[in-house]
């Protein structure tokens, strides 16, 4: 998503509610993941202005890319892991027993979504906006930030960028794209609304179409592992895998299948990378091929 300053006051006015309202119900998570699950609609139906001849033949090699940066974004995370050789386990995330795997219920969602945008048309994008106040807004209701986890902001800084990079590079030689086309759909961090329409203004319009699913995978692809990879990676790696929208759309993620105390490491790591994306991706795009 792109940088909306509101976002920022729809999770302190759920901070302060949290605050105020410190004796929390079970409606609490049961409006979260209602609200996530509204939120991943309503991006599938995103993608349905998008004709159906182009998305068929980009979404596979979109699919392969975000998978690419994903994985070798983890593998980041774990090797610091292993140097850091961590004795004593973050907190655990916050979530139990789920009824149904919200992965699948995601998936679905993204499928519906899109089924339901090519036959009723209907502001996406406002409706996108919405759900991620909502969101933010029951993330901070129920988060205890701390300071202290901004020490280790590093990992997922580190690993974003080391991950992305690698990816960029690998998906050069495989595909035989452009080096700053490459480049910049990577160190877009998941923001697909800067990338579809930056590289589309530098490498038309396919290119464009490829930058912007990548990343809008990329961001659908963290929400729908997070319960399986979790446990794993922990906070920070999760807040490497989301990227740029680890400040927003993924932060719930973070909190509920790595640690239930990564909210302030994720939104320093968030924000870091939106900010970075805004001014590097545009640069990259101007280097020669």
């Amino acid at each position: 998503m792109a940088f909306d300053p509101f976002l920022y006051v729809a999770f302190a006015l759920g901070f302060v509610a949290g605050r105020l309202f410190p004796r929390h119900s079970p409606w609490v998570s049961r409006a979260l993941v209602l609200t996530v699950v509204v939120l991943v609609g309503l991006l599938g139906a995103s993608l349905s202005d998008v004709p159906l001849g182009p998305l068929a033949l980009t979404i596979p090699v979109a699919l392969g890319f975000a998978l690419l940066i994903l994985v070798l974004t983890a593998g980041v995370v774990l090797l610091i892991d292993r140097v850091r050789a961590r004795s004593t386990p973050p907190s655990p995330g916050i979530a139990g027993k789920e009824r149904f795997p919200l992965s699948l219920v995601l998936v679905a969602a993204v499928l519906v979504g899109f089924g339901i945008g090519r036959v009723v048309s209907f502001p996406t994008g406002s409706a996108i906006e919405g759900a991620l106040y909502v969101l933010l807004a029951l993330v901070a209701f129920d988060l205890p930030l701390r300071w202290a986890g901004l020490r280790s902001v590093w990992v997922p800084l580190t690993a974003a960028f080391v991950g992305a990079l690698a990816a960029g590079a690998l998906f050069v030689l495989l595909s035989g794209i452009e080096v700053p086309v490459s480049m910049a759909t990577v160190l877009a961090f998941g923001w697909y609304t800067l990338a579809g329409p930056l590289v589309l203004a530098r490498a038309g319009p396919v290119l464009g179409l490829l930058a912007f699913l990548t990343n809008f995978l990329r961001e659908n692809l963290t929400m729908i592992l997070s319960p399986v990879v979790g446990r794993r990676l922990r906070g920070e790696g999760l807040a490497a895998l989301g990227g740029a929208t680890s400040m927003d759309t993924t932060l719930y993620f973070v909190t509920r299948y790595g640690d239930r105390e990564a909210g302030s490491l994720s939104l320093a790591s968030g924000l870091t990378l939106t900010v970075v994306a805004s001014l590097v991706v545009p640069f990259v795009l101007a280097l020669p091929a």
